[in-house]
């Protein structure tokens, strides 16, 4: 029994990942949508931070980076990501995910199914029965 609880959750961590994508968003989409963070892209070292709260004033972005409260004019921004569901993908792999269910508990089911040998005590009652040979 613990090894389908086991399977359950690892089965539910692997969904939860492949549930999201991310995508690039401009500075009026980001004001517009206004998402809890988005990844900013520096133009200078290439570097990624992660930006919570994020609010557009203009062409600067504003927001905490690291509990810090941080202004980022557009000119130092290469990208901005977003992480977004992907409703498409998530349909796919529960799909699958039942299809896969479904097959193993369909073979399973057919492993517990006696044979004609089993039907009959070899060792004690029937030693003669031709199922014994």
């Amino acid at each position: 029994m613990r090894l389908s609880h086991t399977a359950a959750i690892v089965g539910a961590v692997i969904v939860a990942a492949g549930c999201h994508q991310m995508a690039q968003l401009t500075f009026d989409e980001v004001a517009s949508l206004r998402p809890a963070r988005v990844y900013v892209t520096q133009t200078d070292n290439g570097s990624v931070m992660e930006v919570s709260g994020p609010q557009v004033y203009n062409d600067t972005i504003v927001g905490y980076v690291n509990g810090q409260f941080t202004e980022l004019p557009a000119s130092d921004v290469k990208k901005l990501v977003v992480k977004r569901p992907a409703r498409a993908k998530t349909i796919a792999l529960f799909a699958a995910g039942t299809g896969v269910a479904a097959v193993v508990g369909y073979w399973i089911s057919g492993l517990g199914k006696p044979s004609e040998r089993d039907l009959v005590d070899c060792d004690y009652d029937e030693t003669n029965d031709p199922r014994c040979n």
